[in-house]
């Protein structure tokens, strides 16, 4: 009786499997694989065969890939478009008696007025405009360091970079004083300050820092109750557990102001403050050109290079 013999794999290592398994990823016939990897035509398709699950396993884990890519190169171009110049877009200044945010005039950066600094307005408008410009969301940095790694060629970052050198000696002590705004208020959480607003109460007090340094005159202040309110539209920026301690808690936020003044990053963020304002041609100028810049990058879908974000 003659018994039928199947086909016996040659010992090979898992390094030229490995290999074999690359090559037919990238589309190459069994005998052109065979031929590469010094392997036998029959040898090459058996084990192909016999990996059929890591095959299969690879294009589906290639296709998720691929589209993490594709999202990837989409939301680039929509941050360029949006949320870049979004952080980079300036302050239009609050109309007369107005407090609080003001949704800025849509248009291009062009249209900014202080470029680097926060538009006038309530101590709350002029933190959060400070915070827009300076505190990116990590979503953001990560994107913003995504499409310089991509496009690390570009113009852009010409621009950006002469930007950023321009405001970082206005960002450097306002950043410091902020973060001992940070360190006073978080002492008192609980002590004077009902923590639910622990954090209108720390911009209050950077927001007037911001207002002070540049010229303006402080934000006035009513106590309300166990309330401290602004005058007019009474935004509660603090309250007490206890009523009967408004009155410290409204002292314990001017004697911080008072404080705040002799340190030394209240000088140097004075003096920063009327540089910005001699600087705001050159300034726009820098801000004209980044946008320009970014209308570019919003029409493109796909970037060379790699970064960080990309998950292959």
């Amino acid at each position: 009786m003659v018994r039928k013999r199947g086909i016996r794999k040659t010992r090979i290592s898992e390094e030229q499997v490995k290999e074999m398994l690359r090559l037919h990823r990238q589309g190459m016939s069994i005998s052109a694989i065979a031929q590469a990897t010094g392997c036998h035509r029959q040898t090459v398709r058996a084990y192909l065969v016999e990996r059929q699950a890591d095959i299969l396993a690879d294009e589906v884990k290639k296709q998720v890939l691929v589209e993490e890519l594709r999202n990837h190169f989409r939301e680039l171009p929509d941050f360029a478009a949006l949320g870049f110049k979004g952080h980079l877009d300036a302050s239009v200044s609050e109309s007369p008696g107005l407090a609080g945010p003001r949704v800025r005039t849509p248009g291009p950066i062009s249209v900014a007025g202080s470029l680097g600094l926060p538009g006038s307005g309530s101590t709350l408008y002029e933190s959060s405009e400070w915070s827009r410009m300076y505190l990116f969301p990590a979503k953001d940095t990560h994107l913003i360091q995504a499409i310089r790694e991509h496009l690390r060629d570009s113009d852009l970052w010409l621009h950006w970079d002469a930007w950023r050198k321009e405001v970082v000696e206005y960002e450097t002590p306002s950043r410091k004083l902020l973060e001992w705004v940070d360190a006073r208020t978080e002492a008192e959480r609980w002590q004077k300050i009902d923590p639910e607003h622990i954090d209108s109460v720390r911009w209050w007090l950077f927001g007037n820092i911001l207002r002070k340094t540049s010229g303006a005159e402080y934000e006035k202040l009513e106590t309300r109750g166990v309330e401290i309110t602004t005058p007019g539209v009474r935004q509660v920026i603090a309250r007490c557990l206890d009523g009967a301690k408004t009155k410290e808690l409204y002292d314990w936020l001017m004697n911080t102001l008072d404080e705040a003044g002799k340190l030394p990053e209240w000088a140097a963020l004075e003096s920063a403050s009327r540089q910005l304002m001699d600087k705001q041609p050159t300034l726009k100028d820098n801000i004209l050109k980044i946008d320009s810049a970014l209308d570019g990058i919003a029409l493109m879908r796909a970037f060379p290079g790699r970064c960080h974000l990309c998950p292959v």
